[in-house]
Order: structure tokens, then sequence, then C-alpha cells
């Protein structure tokens, strides 16, 4: 049986016959019995067309840091969109956003408004080439970079038997449609290996035009960066000239204000944001300092968007870095949080089922699995069987996170302390039903 009810269903039914495969994005689309349709969100909930409700893990895969409907937000927003949104030339809700945005990430120094995380991360490398004269371009397996053509390999879709041995990676493509050519001009490692990124540095440096790297990864498990590795990566940039590139469309405003460049103490050439900054609302930015992001003022390096820092979207990223600052949504967040990633462990190991939760209270992971997983490949080992059957059962009994591992799980503010102990409840429950 499937997850849909009765009127879900029927509006599946109506989604397909309008919708490729009855969606928009092809990662909603979960089979033809188990995609669902939801009517409205409340808080740290949301409710389907049957009207049931279930407490939101996904939360739109991690823009929603306040709760769905924030009222402070939805005001922001409905003030700009009756003031006018799309104009040709800077407007001051735009202005005012960016001062917030530079007040709340310290190492950057200047930005520029876009719409999607996939467009920053291309401006972002377009940039780095840009102003290296270099063509290469380093990324890491199982990290999601968007769907353009450049960082479209060895993503968190790809099988680890395919990725060849670590010392030589086979950079995987993850789509049909992209030219052979651009396999050329990607290089590709495993997360946290930093004797394999100085090996490639020492061999091919003077072509490396960046690196780009989720600081954790934010399509599998959340896993976190070992000491030292971030680390590396910056030190190995600047001795070669290379830009660094710190893809924080996950983790920015998530791991905290000033996102993960703050919380590990590193300071990025480049840094790409949206999900999470705007609660939800399509806004994005490329921030940058130094010279890597002076090469747009330099001239000669394209970026434009039409809808690029329109009224609305600047509006939402203005209240939500505004509501942010205070630092409560924060303290309720790691407060639900932590609660939950102990109480996984702590259910797990009474169950005697091996378990992992890597990441931090606001995204992180639940991996079935006897050692805890240092890189995309240690996917392998997981167990994606049960992992499955637990979340579509927790889902029938309302509590609704991502039923792929390898997609971490979401706090937002609207969380609460009974969320999460029903959550545990929940989870103890089907674990055991899973297992039976």
């Amino acid at each position: 049986m499937g997850l849909q009810g009765e009127q879900t269903a029927a509006w599946f039914r109506r989604a397909k016959a309008a919708l490729v495969n009855g969606v928009s994005s092809q990662f909603r689309y979960w089979g033809d019995d188990d995609t669902m349709v939801i009517d409205h969100g409340e808080g740290g909930y949301v409710i389907d067309m049957d009207g049931n409700r279930y407490i939101d893990y996904q939360l739109g895969f991690g823009p929603v840091i306040l709760g769905h409907g924030d009222p402070d937000v939805a005001a922001a927003v409905s003030e700009a969109a009756l003031a006018g949104t799309t104009f040709a030339m800077t407007q001051r809700r735009e202005v005012e956003a960016a001062e917030q945005f530079l007040a709340a990430v310290p190492w950057a120094e200047q930005l520029r408004f876009g719409n999607t995380g996939t467009e920053a991360t291309m401006h972002a490398i377009r940039l780095a080439r840009g102003v290296t004269g270099r063509d290469v371009i380093l990324k890491f397996e199982g990290q999601y970079h968007g769907v353009h053509d450049y960082v479209m390999f060895s993503t968190a879709g790809a099988p680890p038997a395919a990725l060849g041995s670590r010392s030589q990676p086979v950079p995987w493509q993850s789509s049909s449609g992209i030219p052979e050519t651009i396999r050329s001009y990607i290089r590709v490692l495993p997360f946290n290996d930093m004797e394999g990124v100085e090996r490639l540095f020492r061999d091919q440096g003077h072509q490396i035009a960046g690196v780009i790297v989720e600081p954790m990864l934010g399509n599998a498990f959340g896993i976190m960066p070992e000491d030292g590795f971030l680390q590396g990566l910056r030190r190995l940039c600047t001795d070669h000239g290379s830009v660094l590139i710190f893809d924080e469309v996950k983790t920015g405003f998530r791991m905290g204000l000033g996102g993960a460049g703050e919380y590990f103490g590193i300071d990025p050439d480049l840094g790409t944001f949206a999900k999470a900054m705007g609660n939800g609302f399509p806004v994005a930015a490329i921030a940058g300092r130094g010279d890597a992001i002076k090469g747009w003022a330099e001239g000669g390096i394209a970026q434009a968007g039409t809808y690029s820092a329109n009224g609305v979207a600047v509006a939402a990223a203005g209240a939500t870095i505004a509501k942010l600052a205070t630092g409560e949504p924060y303290a309720r967040i790691e407060t639900v949080g932590r609660m939950l990633m102990e109480g996984f462990a702590a259910i797990c190991a009474q169950q005697s089922v091996p378990a992992h939760v890597p990441g931090v209270p606001a995204m992180f992971g639940l991996v079935f699995s006897d050692e805890p997983p240092r890189d995309f490949r240690d996917a392998a080992n997981h167990d994606e069987e049960l992992y499955g059957d637990v979340i579509r059962r927790m889902i029938g009994k309302g509590v609704f996170p991502v039923d792929d591992a390898l997609e971490p799980w979401f706090l937002c503010a609207a969380h609460s302390e009974e969320d999460a102990a029903k959550t545990l409840a929940v989870f103890e429950e089907s674990l055991r039903e899973a297992r039976a």
C-alpha cells in the first residue's frame, strides 16, 4: 500500500496529467503510489490533500529554517509584492538585504544576488575560471552543486562501485545530455582525502582554477570534515593561486548565522548561498572577498539575471536574516536537534542496531552501518533497505523525513521538544517493526 490517501492520490493523477511524472523536480518523484501532494505547511508541519499532518523534516530539502509560513517573512514579502517586485535597476530592499548578509557572514566583502543554488555555483565557477585564467575545477564525490553540466559528476546518485580506485577516481557522469568534453574540465576526489588533494595539486596545480566543496556533505549523510581537511584546502588554494569556493547552499544560515565558514573558522574566496537564507523563497547569493569577487567589477566575466534581487526574494532574505540574527531560532534548533540526535543513537543502541548520527543539530544524518562514514564511498556500507523500511513506517505514523538516508534530516525553529519526543517514539516503534 502506498503513502497516498484517496484525495492525495486523486490530486497526483491530476498532477501527472499536467506535469512530467507529476513533479517539477525529479527528486520529488517517489513513484506513482508514494509521491505526495501537499496542501500547505504550518510551522514545522506539512498537511497533505487528505488533511493528514506530518512533522516535516524535509523542509523543502533544507530551505525552511524558521518554519513554514513564518509571519515575519510573510509580512515582509507581502509588503514587497505590493511595491512592485522587478526593476531594471538596483532597489532599496536589495541594498538592505546585502548589508544584512555582510553583517552576518564576516569573511565576505561583497556579493551579488541570484535565484537558485544551481545559478550561484555556476557563476562562482565561472568567476574562478575568469580570475585565474584556468579551466579545471576540483569537486568531491557525493557532493551536489546543482544541475549545470560542470558539476554533474560523481554526485550522490552515483553508485559507489562505479567511482574507480581512491588513488585514480573516475568522474561518474550523473546525467545524459552532458558533452563528453566537459569531463576534461573536472577532477573528482573522495571527501576527506587530503593526501589525494595534495597529490593532485603537485601534479596539476597550475591548471586548477578552483576547488568547490560543501564543507559538510549535504547529500551524503551530513558527513563532517575531518580535522585539517578544510584547512588543507585553504592552504593549497592559497599556495597555488586557486580559488576556494565553499558551496553553502545547504549549510549557509543553517549551521549558524555565519554558515560553515564561521563554524569551521575558515575564510573561502567565494561562497554560494541559497535555501535557508530566504526561509523557502527562491533567493541565492554569490559572496566573495579579495581578487576573486573583484573579477566582476573589473569586467569581462559575465553575470546577469532578470529576476536576480527581485523584491520578494530580497525581502524574504532580509526578514529571515534579521530573525536569525537574534539567535533565538538557533537556540531552539540546537535543543530539539540535539534531543533527536542523541535519542536516535540511544534507541539504536538499545535495539542492538549499529548506527551513527553525523552532522549538526540543524542538519544531520542517520546511518545504519558498523563504521561511521568518512566519505561518500562509505555509502556502500549502510543498510539502505532497513533505513527505507523504517522511514516509510514513520511517514505512515505522521513523521516525514526523506526516505533516502543520503539526504539529511533538517530542523527548523518551529519544531518543538514535543515534536522531537513524538518523533523518537515513532522511530523506536518503526525500527522494531522493520526488524521483526
